[in-house]
């Protein structure tokens, strides 16, 4: 029998800030159970540029050409750590900081079987706009025909996407959000009840790999903690629990959690949980309908199984500040955009602000400064943000505004 290698399925790492998409800012390694899988299958992995690869060793034999030369059980899963290695991802990426200011963290996975056309996305499917759920800059929403907007201004309700003083069209495709977030604790976690009591039962739930809903209970050795007096304080210990997802459940309150010392003291932005069991009738199974990889050339053109992770890229007001008074407008080349003095003419202007949020590109914008004493035919180009500089991104109370600051030489 002979055998070679291919790839059993890829994860690209894409933000819409550079102009190539191409997101490299990561680290992508396996979990210790995982690389212990990828050893015991014959599987390997490989990060090239923005792209994790697994590849598998297949079978080219005759009747068996390119099924897994190791089979793979139902319940065989993959977990990968994302390790954040560029400080200016945060910056230039809609992200949700409050909920990774709360030790909230990224979770991805091909159980969502989220696609939008041809792509095959592993955060889960945004949300549609709710006119009763209130909303914050950055917050993602469908507008119900399958169009994501990304609210610009917070609202109780009331505003929904059509109203352009609101939200901002980030098209068809979908985006990593805050509904992708759980919180990640350690084996040994402090949970906080609804009701006070003095007794506590434990349960745990894992995934259901029939009908992948969390309804599998897990039976754990300290399933009951109690107080001498009634407190809402329960001191868990999960250490038993294997890395993964789970609904942890003290007396009536449920928590959604996932359990991983490594994950929590190495401080990881996120992971990535690929599991096998899917049905090959879903595009993101790893084997097609019969048990070979998706590794093929269809019409001369090579394709395999290909996820994707996109991050949204950063919208913000810009705040350009004019120390010497010299500038009298800032013209966008585009008219996308318009730029309001403040304080109000006939008053010397002390900065521009940009009327609404600016998404933040790789690629410079085009935007002319107007001066009083012009110093050469050609009006001079307004710089853009520089994601590089401490403290050029800044968030706003109440209604957490993202503003970018530049300082002009005018």
């Amino acid at each position: 029998m002979t055998t070679k290698y291919k790839i059993l399925f890829m994860v690209d790492l894409l933000n819409e800030y550079y102009a190539n998409l191409q997101c490299r800012d990561f680290s992508v390694l396996p979990s210790a159970e995982t690389a212990q899988v990828l050893k015991n299958h014959q599987l390997l992995y490989k990060t090239i540029g923005n792209k994790l690869v697994v590849l598998v060793k297949v079978k080219t034999d005759a009747g068996s050409e390119d099924e897994p030369f190791v089979s793979m059980l139902t319940k065989t899963k993959f977990l990968f750590y994302l390790h954040l290695n560029q400080p200016v991802f945060t910056t230039i990426t809609n992200i949700d900081a409050d909920r990774m200011q709360m030790k909230q963290r990224y979770y991805f996975t091909n159980l969502h079987q989220n696609s939008a056309g041809a792509n095959l996305h592993l955060s889960s499917k945004i949300a549609d706009y709710d006119n009763f759920t209130p909303y914050k800059p950055g917050d993602l929403a469908d507008n119900g025909a399958g169009t994501v907007y990304e609210c610009i201004q917070s609202t109780a309700g009331g505003n929904n996407t059509t109203n352009a003083n609101f939200w901002f069209s980030r098209g068809a495709s979908q985006f990593v959000s805050s509904g992708d977030m759980l919180p990640f604790i350690t084996g040994t976690n402090r949970f906080r009840t609804t009701a006070p009591a003095t007794t506590f039962n434990i349960k745990v739930f894992g995934l259901n790999i029939t009908n992948d809903q969390y309804d599998r209970e897990i039976k754990i050795t300290k399933h009951t903690v109690t107080s001498d007096k009634p407190t809402q304080d329960v001191l868990a210990d999960l250490s038993e629990l294997p890395p993964a997802r789970y609904k942890v459940q003290i007396n009536t309150d449920e928590f959604d959690v996932f359990v991983d010392d490594t994950a929590v003291y190495r401080n990881v932005f996120g992971v990535i949980e690929i599991f096998s069991h899917l049905p090959a009738a879903s595009d993101f199974a790893l084997l097609d309908a019969a048990g070979k990889v998706k590794d093929t050339v269809s019409g001369g053109t090579l394709q395999w199984l290909r996820y994707q992770i996109r991050f949204a890229n950063r919208l913000a007001y810009w705040k350009y500040i004019t120390p010497r008074k010299g500038v009298v407008a800032i013209n966008d080349k585009t008219s996308t955009y318009t730029f309001s003095q403040m304080p109000s003419p006939p008053d010397p202007p002390e900065y521009f602000q940009s009327d609404r949020p600016i998404p933040l590109y790789e690629i410079p914008g085009l935007y002319d400064l107007e001066l009083s004493s012009p110093v050469s035919d050609e009006p001079p180009s307004a710089p853009n943000p520089d994601p590089n500089i401490s403290g050029m991104l800044s968030r706003q109370e109440p209604g957490k505004d993202y503003y970018c600051t530049i300082y002009l030489n005018y």
